[in-house]
């Protein structure tokens, strides 16, 4: 009788482990899926931002340029890109 006992507690743990089992796997794959959900939406925001930069850029190129109020980050805008330029042509030599 009491092994009898003992073999359904350990089928009835096995059983709410295998339940377990199978809830955290289900979980793990909703997680999964939202992870990669918001890593698509992280790379669009990237996107978006590197976007808005080069936009920003522009027009404070183009503010200094027409002789805006803000001439000095124009000028500083200008200078970043004649860097970026040389570092480009620079490396195009080695």
């Amino acid at each position: 009788m009491a092994r009898n006992a003992v073999v359904e507690s350990l089928a009835g743990k096995v059983g709410r482990l295998m339940e377990e089992n199978d809830r955290l796997f289900a979980e793990n794959r909703e997680l999964a899926l939202r992870r990669e959900r918001l890593a698509a939406e992280n790379r669009e925001l990237k996107q978006t931002v590197a976007e808005l930069e080069r936009r920003i850029g522009v027009l404070e190129l183009k503010e200094g340029l027409t002789g805006g109020t803000d001439s000095k980050r124009a000028q500083a805008r200008i200078n970043r890109l004649m860097r970026e330029i040389d570092r480009c042509i620079a490396l195009m030599n080695r």
